[in-house]
């Protein structure tokens, strides 16, 4: 009988604990999704979407697991790392609605998903690194072209 009724809690925490991992990723993901819309900055004049693309340049160049190993007028990339749970980096430009210049940063790292698309074995890592560069990318630029 003791052997049924702890069965019977092991069973119940066992899904308590697997509601809660499920409730804790559809957090995670929430708040990647805002820090990732806000990892980006519009620029209106030609000189200040200058400076603000070599800020950009720089904050990869800061943040990201790898080097720079292309950077134009349009596209900057890094290398994807060759270990898991590393971030890299790449941004890019394209008009903005209503005029100027978007500056949109992506943050990627290995092992954050499987093929299938369901978290990886280093998905907690992952995410909450882009989270942060993703988070902090907007203010690093806005920043630094005050101080212009």
């Amino acid at each position: 009988m003791l052997a049924a009724v702890l069965a019977a809690v092991l069973a119940t925490l066992a899904a308590c604990a697997s509601d809660a991992d499920v409730d804790a990723l559809r957090r995670s993901e929430i708040q990647l999704q805002e820090a990732r819309a806000q990892a980006s900055v519009t620029c209106a004049s030609e000189a200040a979407c200058k400076d603000a693309w070599r800020l950009t340049q720089d904050y990869i160049a800061s943040h990201s697991a790898t080097g720079v190993t292309h950077a134009d007028a349009d596209v900057i990339e890094t290398a994807q790392p060759h270990g898991f749970g590393k971030v890299w980096l790449a941004a890019w430009k394209t008009p903005a609605d209503g005029g100027g210049t978007l500056i949109r940063l992506k943050a990627m790292c290995q092992g954050m998903y499987r093929s299938d698309g369901t978290p990886g074995w280093f998905y907690q890592t992952c995410s909450g690194e882009i989270r942060r560069i993703d988070e902090g990318f907007r203010r690093f630029v806005e920043e630094g072209l005050k101080r212009n």
